[in-house]
């Protein structure tokens, strides 16, 4: 299984990933197949609406479309997390300005609770204490926080309940948001079904685990430990998704120990004032990307095209400001799990993303990159060696053989102008290094034991064979020699495709 030509030419010039998230408009082999010729690098399957013989159903058809189609495609699970909803009600509800609800406090789950008739205006929410979180003229934002409310009454002959007023006119829609801004939610990072989840994903093989509402470095620990306990060697990598303040605090943590960071900008949104959304979302690409971890921008991309053909003028250029900002991939989620056109909006995705590539300058952006790394890190110092070398050697591409996927992130974090051809033996590694920004993946067999001469030589045919290089390209290799020892990355090379003179031992 190797990558397909076609393939090959769309990622040299789109270094930004795209993710769709696969749901009943797009869980269909057709749809999917049509998702990855338009650039889909990684599917998204969200467990906050989806059950395990659906999840494994899209598992399957995923997989099968990435084999027949000879493509790397990361499939990552999205747990659900502990989301604050509101609930009680079997239909939307539509809210007026100064309207009273009545919000109280249950542990009982949302299907044991009745529905009351709307103009009761009595809803639950799954928060615990909601009374000891706010006090009288607390701000409330419900659904997603388009609807606004204050706090008007504190029950305290009802322990557990409080009464707020609408500020706004809006439709409540079923399962609902409820934030308390500021609050530190009494909920546990992890519920039952979340474990019972992350198990999910470790033994049916997923590639990613998005983990919501990740607060601390903790929580990622416990998520490891949890992953252990069900499979020791598992080689599944975890995102962590940002959404409120307190991850925000432990940024630096949570980046260092986590594989990924998600910026899910929902609920972070609604938990930090939403003028702070553009600088946080700008310094912590920067961060992740120096510190050689994927980032991903995440929701309302392109929203309105869940039932229009075009995006709004201001969706295309948060789109193109993150690719701009240096995201490595960005996210589409009701567009393409729900929306009329999947296809479309990944074309249109794409589209943006290539005009927006086109104005960066990666030689500039290289320099200074290697300005903040940490130059007692051998592979840092070999990765940005490799790309000052490709930039002025004008080479045709880098070509990584790496065994863990290190050497391809380092390259990676110096975004160079030139794609990184990155070479693997591991078919879980092929298929997670196509969430990393500017990263083709290939499928080769165990270098383990072979020359330097004969890998560097196969793996320019394969690139010749799949017309991604031609006679007279120039490539330069970083790898880790001899192969299959563990050292660190030891091993730069220039080669000339075509000329064996070149490439041969002396």
């Amino acid at each position: 299984m190797m990558l397909a030509a076609s393939q090959v030419k769309q990622q040299t010039f789109r270094r930004t990933k795209i993710i769709c998230t696969i749901g009943p408009a797009s869980e269909n082999p057709d749809c999917i197949r049509e998702l990855i010729r338009e650039g889909m690098s990684v599917a998204r399957i969200n467990f906050s609406h989806c059950k395990y013989d659906e999840a494994l159903e899209r598992v399957r058809m995923l997989r099968e479309a990435r084999k027949d189609l000879d493509v790397p495609l990361a499939i990552m699970l999205d747990t659900k997390g502990p989301e604050v909803r509101m609930f009680g009600y079997s239909k939307p509800v539509l809210l007026a300005k100064d309207d009273t609800l009545y919000i109280e406090s249950t542990d009982k789950q949302p299907e044991d609770v009745a529905a009351l008739p709307p103009e009761k205006k009595h809803f639950f929410t799954n928060l615990p204490h909601i009374d000891k979180l706010c006090q009288a003229g607390s701000r409330v934002l419900l659904q997603d926080g388009f609807i606004e409310a204050e706090v008007m009454r504190l029950h305290t002959e009802w322990p557990g309940a409080v009464t707020v007023r609408v500020l706004n006119y809006g439709r409540l829609k079923d399962k609902a948001h409820l934030a308390v801004p500021g609050a530190d939610y009494p909920i546990p990072f992890m519920s039952d079904k979340d474990r019972k989840d992350i198990a999910f994903a470790v033994e049916n093989n997923f590639e990613y685990i998005a983990l919501s509402f990740v607060r601390t470095a903790r929580d990622i620990a416990d998520v490891k430990e949890l992953v252990r306990s069900v499979r020791p060697d598992s080689p599944i990598r975890l995102i962590a998704k940002i959404e409120d303040k307190q991850a925000i605090a432990n940024i630096y943590d949570i980046i260092r120990d986590s594989d990924g960071i998600m910026i899910a900008r929902g609920d972070l949104g609604i938990e930090v004032p939403i003028e702070e959304l553009p600088g946080l979302q700008k310094n912590i690409i920067k961060r992740c990307y120096l510190a050689g971890k994927p980032v991903i921008v995440a929701t309302q991309m392109l929203e309105s095209m869940t039932d229009r053909p075009y995006p709004t003028r201001a969706e295309v250029t948060d789109t193109a400001n993150a690719v701009m900002e240096l995201t490595s991939a960005v996210m589409l989620s009701g567009e393409t799990a729900n929306g009329v056109h999947p296809a479309r909006v990944v074309n249109m995705m794409g589209r943006i993303i290539d005009r927006a590539e086109s104005a960066i300058d990666y030689r500039a952006l290289a320099r200074i990159t290697h300005d903040y790394v940490d130059r007692d890190n051998i592979t840092n110092i070999m990765a940005y060696s490799v790309v000052d070398a490709g930039h002025d050697w004008n080479a045709k591409a880098i070509a990584v053989v790496t065994a863990s996927g290190i050497g391809a992130r380092a390259l990676s974090k110096f975004r160079p102008s030139i794609p990184i051809y990155a070479f693997a033996h591991e078919e879980v590694l092929y298929h997670q290094m196509a969430l990393n920004w500017g990263v083709v993946p290939f499928l080769i067999e165990n270098p383990e034991g072979q020359r330097f001469s004969e890998v560097a030589k196969k793996t320019m045919e394969l690139l010749r064979g799949k017309g991604a290089v031609s006679n007279g390209d120039r490539l330069v290799f970083m790898a880790s020699s001899p192969f299959g020892k563990g050292h660190p990355t030891n091993t730069i090379r220039c080669e000339i495709v075509g000329d064996d003179a070149f490439h041969d031992e002396t």
